[in-house]
């Protein structure tokens, strides 16, 4: 068995962290193509030194929009799918370099595995929807988080690649006096957008910990609430001590959204829709509202009972959300 896997974001390195080990383990030829879609050194470089892994194809496409980067990367990576011949190519979530995986795989003839796959929002005004409906049409094997992605497309149910990560992390989880908050989809990247967000940010009245984005960098106001601290984006380690510590979550990604079940925060979700209802059935998360009530529920407390059970079950809290 020959894989080649493509990635390109922050949660891509992550997902494939328990594939990548497996590989190595069990002696299996896997080689990582990385698009760098978001590169920035805080995002990418250390991301991948800090989860140890090895990339074999670092793209270097200077685009000057999201149209011009799609056809670059698509031509690239069909060159390179082309000359190594894979088995099967693995594709990760719903980025744009998901979208180029698929595409380019496809026309070399070669079978496409995704994985996280069947989610869905509903809403096709969203980028990130029509690289999910596309890369689950033409996949041979698609590799299902959820139950309800499951029935969403008739997958393979896998359960969540980063949980397993978690898991062997095994993070010690606590409720400190702050929250952590992450904003970087393209919906939130306006001026207007990142106001509103402060200003709420302004009424919570604890202190907020926001691990800024390189692209929503230049949307953050030049005057921010005296409670929000803006950081730098930090390593996987990094993140996953300060998930454990925090008391709440406020972010626009799903990929955090997904594994707050894990850590027992509530979390305001920065959308009007999102894929992991989940976390929402189950009462982990919520999309905003804009009203009061939004600062009313993400400052609630859990019970020294419910408090208990995530720090010391947290994969029986994992597996009642996504098991059903």
């Amino acid at each position: 068995m020959k894989i080649l896997s493509i990635i390109g974001t922050r949660p891509q390195y992550i997902k494939i962290k328990s594939i990548y080990d497996y590989c190595r383990q069990n002696k299996i030829s896997h080689k990582i193509i990385d698009t760098n879609q978001h590169y920035s050194n805080n995002v990418s470089r250390d991301l991948v030194i800090d989860l140890g892994l090895e990339i074999d194809f670092n793209l270097d496409t200077n685009h000057s929009d999201e149209i011009d980067f799609i056809c670059k990367v698509t031509s690239a990576l069909s060159n390179i799918v082309k000359k190594e011949r894979p088995d099967i190519v693995f594709i990760y979530g719903d980025t744009n370099s998901t979208f180029c995986g698929a595409l380019a795989a496809y026309k070399a003839g070669t079978p496409v595995a995704h994985i996280e796959a069947g989610e869905r929002c509903f809403d096709n005004s969203v980028p990130e929807e029509i690289n999910r409906i596309y890369s689950d049409s033409i996949a041979k094997i698609n590799f299902c988080s959820s139950r309800v992605a499951e029935k969403n497309i008739g997958g393979e149910f896998c359960g969540d690649l980063e949980y397993d990560t978690l898991n062997k992390i095994n993070p010690s989880i606590g409720f400190e006096d702050f929250g952590i908050m992450t904003i970087h989809r393209q919906s939130n990247c306006s001026i207007e957008r990142m106001k509103n967000i402060f200003n709420f940010c302004s009424k919570v009245n604890k202190k907020i910990k926001f691990y800024a984005h390189h692209r929503i960098k230049k949307y953050i106001p030049e005057t921010v609430p005296v409670n929000v601290s803006i950081l730098e984006p930090c390593k996987y380690s990094v993140m996953c001590e300060s998930l454990s510590k925090c008391s709440f979550i406020i972010t626009d990604s799903g990929s955090i959204q997904k594994i707050s079940p894990f850590f027992g925060k509530n979390t305001l979700i920065m959308r009007d829709k999102c894929e992991w209802v989940e976390t929402i059935d189950k009462g982990f998360s919520r999309l905003r509202n804009e009203d009061s009530s939004d600062i009313e529920w993400l400052l609630s407390n859990l019970t020294e009972r419910d408090r208990n059970f995530y720090s010391k079950d947290k994969r029986l809290a994992s597996e009642i959300v996504w098991e059903g």
